[in-house]
């Protein structure tokens, strides 16, 4: 299967990043009581499985989701490692399976190739495609994530925008344009709620982290402490306490930041990864994409206060 150009541009720019894009010691910030830890666990999921793991999702009942796009395969992975393939959707163009998102009892797979998003049920029966998005003008989204009450985000790799959907898939926003200005987007890989509902935009062009009001508008930026670059952020997700979680593969680090976008931790700088994609549990755990051992890594978080 022919893979999209603009994808492997961005495959190529993860690869070359020499390793020396490691965060120094001393720039990875501390870890006290009174602030986020993470553990590595001895558990790996797909191991011997995955080829390119580039979606990932946690749903209410605790399976791990991962959209494996090279493969053209969707996996769920229980706690104790057992996998589940998803079933091949009976359509007529190839399947790139770029993203995956949950939401009660159904699965929301965003097939790349065929531009629309597919539904399953969470057992890994196909049901339908959900949302065509070549009926809408200048459309063709590289990101999909679930939110609140059954909102869906996507984001445009093509046309550097974002749309949020009503549970009825309505469009609610859509928003962005080329460009470095505030609101303005180059690249935006993946978007997600946070916090008191606000957007974080990951730029893999840009190389940053834009932050939008629940409406859309203009907020801010997520920066690292100590004002260093975050080297093409790829995958962006919520967590507990309204936290944001960050996986940047170009500097092959996951950071961390409080709701009010404090820096307080930094994973990965002693470990060989590229993680590109990230997703946080209801159950204090978060789980890291990793196209390094081609596998998803997990982490047990200590929220503070928890």
């Amino acid at each position: 299967m022919k893979i999209p150009s603009i994808l492997i541009c961005m495959l190529q720019c993860i690869a070359v990043f020499p390793l020396v894009l490691h965060a120094q010691e001393d720039s990875i910030p501390t870890i006290t009581e009174d602030v986020l830890r993470a553990e590595r666990l001895d558990i790996v999921l797909g191991a011997g499985e995955l080829r390119e793991p580039l979606g990932l999702a946690v749903d209410d009942r605790g399976f791990v989701l991962v959209a494996d796009a090279m493969a053209g395969k969707v996996y769920r992975y229980s706690q104790d490692g057992a996998s589940l393939e998803f079933e091949v959707p009976h359509l007529d163009a190839g399947f790139y399976p770029i993203d995956v998102a949950a939401y009660g009892t159904f699965v929301y797979v965003l097939d790349y190739a065929g531009n629309r998003m597919l539904r399953y049920e969470y057992k890994g029966a196909w049901l339908d495609v959900l949302l065509d998005f070549s009926f809408f003008e200048r459309m063709k989204p590289a990101s999909l994530t679930s939110s609140t009450g059954g909102r869906l985000l996507t984001t445009d790799l093509e046309n550097h925008e974002i749309t949020v959907w009503s549970p009825l898939l309505d469009v609610e926003i859509r928003t962005g344009e080329y460009g470095w200005a505030d609101g303005s987007f180059e690249k935006p890989v993946k978007a997600a709620l946070f916090g008191d509902e606000r957007i974080a935009v990951a730029e893999f062009g840009n190389s940053r982290v834009q932050i939008l009001s629940g409406a859309g508008g203009f907020e801010g930026y997520a920066a690292l402490s100590g004002g260093g670059e975050m080297k093409s952020p790829r995958y962006v997700c919520g967590g507990l306490a309204g936290y944001l979680f960050v996986a940047a593969p170009g500097a092959r680090l996951v950071y961390a930041f409080t709701q009010s976008l404090d820096h307080v931790l930094t994973i990965g700088g002693g470990e060989d990864i590229r993680p590109s994609a990230v997703a946080a549990s209801w159950d204090f755990r978060l789980y890291v994409a990793d196209l390094k051992t081609r596998s998803i890594l997990v982490y047990r978080l200590d929220y503070p206060g928890k």
